[in-house]
């Protein structure tokens, strides 16, 4: 349940390509009271709200989770990057939380710590949390990501706020999403959104969002993500 980055985790269209073949374990879900699940992915643009990490070029990403029927989960995620010298060309992150439900509420409470194996300082350490609701035509989520001060990130914090709609059309298999987010710290304010729609079809999810900030650069502008994924 890679939520800050394929749900909230955070929000917009990732583009991803099945593998040829599900994982040995895949073949049995449950696991130690809970079940495991895997993901592999390309998109067109690895966005992460809404600032592009690959160059605004493809990235290859995958994710494997753990998802205990008690709430608690755990797992990894990792994406080609465009290749600097802080971050170098490859993301690892590495997250786990607790999630459920109360009085019609759903909750998402964890911490996420993000890998620049072939970088130099890059790594650092966010908490984050959200709260969903079922409005009936549309499920909302809202949520706040806090990254911790540290030498890497410049000796200074970093609070990212969002919210995200998603809605069904109803006798079709395809789902709208728009996302809302505002990032302090390392931004002086930086606003981000996208709208986007998706569709599941032979196995697969094929998407498009639309993606943009308020800041006037390369690696920031409108740019239109394409995607095509599966998930075992």
């Amino acid at each position: 349940m890679k939520t800050l980055k394929s749900a909230i985790l955070a929000s917009v269209a990732t583009v991803a390509i099945a593998s040829a073949a599900a994982p040995a374990f895949a073949e049995d879900e449950a696991f130690l009271g809970g079940e495991i699940s895997a993901n592999v992915a390309i998109t067109t643009d690895y966005r992460f709200r809404g600032v592009s990490l690959s160059g605004e070029d493809l990235a290859i990403q995958g994710g494997l989770d753990y998802a205990h029927e008690s709430g608690f989960y755990v797992g990894t995620w990792a994406s080609s990057m465009d290749d600097t010298f802080t971050y170098g060309e490859t993301e690892f992150d590495f997250y786990a939380g607790f999630g459920g439900e109360v009085e019609g509420f759903s909750y998402d409470l964890g911490l996420l710590y993000y890998a620049y194996p072939s970088g130099h300082d890059g790594d650092y350490l966010e908490a984050y949390g959200s709260v969903g609701a079922d409005l009936g035509v549309a499920s909302a989520t809202i949520g706040l990501a806090y990254a911790f001060s540290s030498d890497n990130t410049g000796n200074a914090d970093n609070t990212y706020v969002y919210g995200d709609l998603e809605s069904a059309i109803p006798d079709t298999p395809i789902t709208l999403t728009a996302h809302l987010g505002y990032e302090d710290g390392w931004f002086d304010g930086k606003l981000d959104w996208s709208l986007g729609a998706s569709v599941s079809y032979g196995g697969l999810d094929f998407g498009i969002a639309y993606v943009d900030t308020d800041i006037d650069a390369d690696g920031y502008d409108a740019t239109a993500v394409f995607t095509i994924g599966a998930s075992f």
